[in-house]
């Protein structure tokens, strides 16, 4: 019998829950050990992680640090994962948290480089042969072409998008794995860290949340105050229902 393998997974926001991904790693048979900052949670060091590391999303960017002080233990935890190999997946702001703590930069918001909702991916030679995401990515290509997906004859990937902050430099010591149209720093890796742009832990009604929640940022200038807050409140309500079967863990 193997010993169960502990992975953290660190929640910047309540609505941003690890979904999917959550369930494929109980299949796999590993524990997950969630820490949640938006609860005051604080971050946990590098010898308190267990055998692996998960950073989700969150509506806060990487450079909230004075209203989300717990980006800065967030960003030398990144730093310690990728110095002692520890292997780790860091999603959308988790991966703009990564590359500047690495060394590189993020843009927010990142102008022209926005996207919400499923966009194809451009998987690059490294990619094709990086040992994790090239032959997920292929499984996922072909997958998507036998369900009538877009992948532009088998040759993309496509993916679940909700960004309007971006990846603009990669650290020196990244590797480039695939870029979109709209973001050319999409996936990437720096030593056993995997970092996305794209929310491979999210499903189809995430998607709609986001999309609900953007129309109604852009009706802010054309409703009353009490019926936008409304249906922002609808509107949340209705997506803590839908994320709470995709949380794992205590």
């Amino acid at each position: 019998m193997t010993d169960t393998l502990t992975i953290t997974v660190i929640e910047p926001e309540e609505l941003a829950p690890v979904g999917r991904l959550g369930e494929w790693l109980f299949a796999e048979g590993a524990s997950l050990r969630m820490v949640r900052p938006w609860r005051g949670e604080p971050i946990p060091s590098l010898d308190e992680i267990g055998d692996g590391l998960v950073v989700l999303g969150g509506s806060m960017s990487a450079h909230d640090e004075g209203e989300h002080p717990w980006l800065a233990d967030l960003r030398e935890l990144l730093r310690g994962v990728v110095a002692d190999d520890v292997p780790a997946i860091a999603i959308c702001l988790g991966a703009q948290v990564a590359a500047e703590a690495l060394g590189g930069s993020t843009a927010v918001p990142a102008l022209g480089n926005d996207e919400v909702g499923v966009v194809e991916l451009t998987i690059t030679a490294a990619g094709e042969s990086d040992p994790v995401f090239g032959a997920v990515a292929a499984e996922a290509i072909r997958a998507a072409h036998r369900a009538g997906i877009s992948t532009s004859d088998g040759t993309r990937l496509p993916v679940i998008v909700s960004h309007h902050d971006a990846v603009t430099h990669l650290p020196e010591a990244a590797t480039l794995l695939a870029s979109s149209d709209r973001s050319p720093v999409h996936t990437w890796r720096a030593g056993r860290l995997l970092a996305f742009q794209h929310h491979p832990e999210s499903d189809p009604a995430r998607v709609a949340y986001w999309r609900t929640r953007d129309a109604l940022n852009d009706l802010a200038g054309s409703m009353d105050a009490a019926s936008l807050q409304a249906a922002r409140d609808a509107l949340e309500v209705a997506a803590g229902r839908s994320a709470a079967p995709g949380a794992a863990g205590t």
